[in-house]
């Protein structure tokens, strides 16, 4: 998918931070369950462009990884809920440690998701590919 963005702050030569604006939404196919309108996030800037601060930038987010970072982020801790249930059950935890144990369960999940996310942060990016404007907006 490619979108329209406007590069609010250069992080480093490699890393820019972006938001999306209202004009870039307007046809968008995740329109509806977008959850970046208005925040500002991450792109990468694989190709090191000169871009600066103001100018609108295409940035390319490939659907297979944004896919698999969904499903990473949400089906893995849940996925752990009935692994927890079960080797409590199987250590002889009563039905509300079972319970305990497997909530737990969860909030490990998140946490290796949280780990996994910080240490493979770029491949889950999305890459700017092309400058929009060449002036900046200031």
């Amino acid at each position: 998918m490619y979108e329209i963005v406007t590069v609010t702050k250069i992080l480093s030569p490699e890393m820019l931070e972006v938001s999306c604006t209202s004009s870039a939404c307007n046809g968008c196919k995740g329109e509806a369950f977008c959850n970046t309108k208005g925040k500002r996030f991450e792109a990468w800037n694989k190709p090191r462009l000169a871009v600066q601060a103001g100018q609108a930038v295409r940035i390319y987010l490939k659907p297979s990884r944004t896919i698999a970072g969904t499903l990473i982020t949400l089906i893995f801790p849940l996925a752990l809920f009935p692994v927890g249930y079960y080797l409590s059950q199987m250590a002889g935890f009563s039905e509300g440690g079972s319970f305990l144990v497997a909530l737990a369960s969860i909030g490990l999940g998140f946490l290796f998701v949280w780990f996994y996310f910080r240490t493979s942060q770029k491949r889950y990016l999305p890459i700017v590919e092309q400058i929009l404007s060449e002036e900046s907006q200031d």
